[in-house]
């Protein structure tokens, strides 16, 4: 299975869920991960690879750099994990209820 399909398939689960989702690419963002999720007031950044793969060391220090300032930030290589990310951040908070 490739990374864009992986991709594809969490993207599109994530929307259904009511997610903004974003792509973050271009000049000036190398290494940054490949998508940022949204979903009140919640961020969920992933860096997507191909089943058995591996970030570069650049994205590990971008993946530890978010999550140094609180962020959710993680590698995904399966649809199954990717899924179960988004419903961590798409849950209601039923302590504030």
């Amino acid at each position: 299975m490739s990374e864009s399909t992986i991709d594809r398939a969490v993207c599109a689960y994530a929307k259904s869920k009511g997610c903004l989702v974003m792509k973050l690419a271009g000049p000036g963002q190398k290494g940054q991960p490949d998508r940022m999720f949204l979903h009140q007031g919640r961020v969920l950044f992933i860096e997507f690879k191909a089943p058995g793969k591996r970030p570069t060391a650049l994205q590990y220090r971008w993946l530890d750099r978010l999550a140094h300032h609180t962020f959710h930030a993680t590698c995904c290589d399966e649809i199954a994990a990717g899924k179960r990310l988004i419903d961590l951040i798409t849950q209601h908070e039923s302590s504030t209820q």
